[in-house]
């Protein structure tokens, strides 16, 4: 069977293959392999800089440079032609370039590549780098956008006063736009501290202490070669490691994603409900379809997309935290395999973005079966009653209102009567709604 995205087993590389391209450049195989060939070109001129091998020139800096920021799709396959035969990615790297310094005229520097290094060195980096590069570059800007959107329809709705709901019963009211501003603020905390995480990435050889290369050059401060070095790459140094680096901090950006789609969930679950309330709208495309055979559906599948796909997500950051936070003595292989699956976790953590993202921009209030609901429910003014008899020193006050109003639906004719049995003639209490009941929940920017 040809190759074409609907052959594909991996919903990323199939299904979403279009709106989850944006992966290929951070957890493909090729974007895998380009990572590595930066990391040990990188290396290769800093270890040059110490002036203990043959001193790249600039003018065959440039030329090296060159090798990872041309790096191709052809050039991937070369690597692994070589890896099928050998049986060993990052070795696979070194001997591919090997065969490029060969082309430009740089034998003598072949046996520098890779020098004092074991594979995890280049790995741990790469991966680092990819982390790090795919926050900054996808995950901040996208969250941020969110956040915005978020905004605007808490701004637009911050009067518009809905029954609120505790225990899936009627409750004092609130606004919409304040209970999309709760998720706003949960959103923006969550944003904010993954921005302050920085990415750890370790430089120490096989065991992390630099054996080979103080047995070879022992008066070279290895701990501040490799501070400098992984400081130069924008990662935060780990100097205290076995042969991989701890995950610990790795875990603890994965941690942030996890909590920041658990707010999406959450979000999108709240929304689905006041849409199965009525009391919020979907606008609807004359050309989508809703069900395959109840032609009146419009349904909410952008919010259940985004909950499907933020669980799935979340399961993978469930794993990592399982999993990645201890290793076998100096180390184990099995951390490989779930390092891979990196880009299943986060893709599907955009993709759930994504899918919010269209949902809100679907949703309107629905304002007269919001006030409806209001004017069904005149019971949930009782709070105040209660609190206006407590601040009067009148004794057992919630009970006698309890007394009154527990389990029942009032309409205005109800409360008002109430408040005439409890001997209240306070115009205040009189004058209220269920619409001007709200507290502080439009008192926001």
């Amino acid at each position: 069977m040809e190759n074409h995205s609907l052959t594909n087993i991996s919903p990323l590389d199939g299904r979403y293959s279009d709106t989850a391209a944006f992966l290929k450049n951070y957890f493909s195989e090729y974007a895998l392999f380009h990572y590595r060939v930066f990391v040990e070109i990188e290396y290769l001129l800093a270890f040059s800089d110490l002036k203990i091998i043959p001193v790249v020139q600039n003018k065959l800096k440039t030329q090296l440079k060159k090798i990872s920021e041309t790096f191709n799709l052809k050039d991937a396959e070369k690597i692994k032609k070589i890896e099928v035969k050998i049986q060993h990615d990052v070795k696979a790297v070194e001997y591919f370039l090997q065969e490029e310094f060969k082309k430009k005229g740089l034998s003598g520097l072949c046996q520098f590549i890779h020098i004092g290094l074991t594979s995890d060195d280049i790995n741990n980096l790469a991966y680092g780098l990819i982390l790090k590069d795919f926050t900054d570059e996808i995950a901040i800007p996208r969250l941020s956008e969110l956040v915005r959107q978020i905004s605007q329809i808490a701004i637009k709705y911050r009067n518009v006063p809905i029954l609120g709901r505790t225990h899936g019963q009627p409750a004092v009211p609130t606004t919409f736009g304040k209970e999309i501003r709760n998720f706003q603020e949960r959103v923006q905390q969550k944003l904010t501290r993954l921005k302050l995480i920085k990415v750890e990435g370790k430089l120490n050889g096989a065991v992390g202490n630099y054996n080979a290369l103080v047995f070879v050059y022992p008066k070279i401060d290895w701990m501040k070669f490799s501070t400098k070095f992984l400081k130069k790459l924008g990662l935060e140094p780990n100097l205290f490691t076995t042969q991989i680096l701890p995950y610990d901090n790795w875990i603890k950006l994965f941690q942030q994603y996890l909590l920041i789609n658990g707010v999406i969930i959450d979000l999108a679950r709240d929304l689905w409900f006041y849409i199965l309330l009525e009391e919020l709208k979907l606008k609807k495309k004359e050309e989508e379809v809703g069900s395959s055979t109840m032609p009146q559906k419009v349904n909410p599948i952008d919010f259940e997309n985004a909950e499907g796909n933020a669980e799935i997500a979340n399961s993978y950051f469930g794993l990592y935290q399982q999993k990645l936070i201890s290793s076998r003595l100096q180390r184990d292989l099995s951390d490989s395999t779930v390092r891979r699956t990196f880009g299943e976790a986060l893709g599907h953590t955009v993709l759930a973005w994504q899918s919010l993202s269209k949902g809100l921009g679907k949703i309107e209030v629905d304002e007269k079966k919001a006030e409806k609901h209001l004017n069904e429910h005149w019971e949930i003014l009782t709070e105040a009653v209660q609190t206006y008899l407590r601040s009067n020193n009148r004794p057992e006050a919630y009970e006698k209102v309890k007394t009154f109003v527990r389990g029942r639906k009032m309409a205005k004719e109800d409360y008002l009567s109430l408040l005439k049995r409890l001997g209240i003639d306070d115009q205040k209490l009189k004058n209220l709604t269920p619409q001007t009941y709200l507290g502080t929940a439009n008192n926001y920017d």
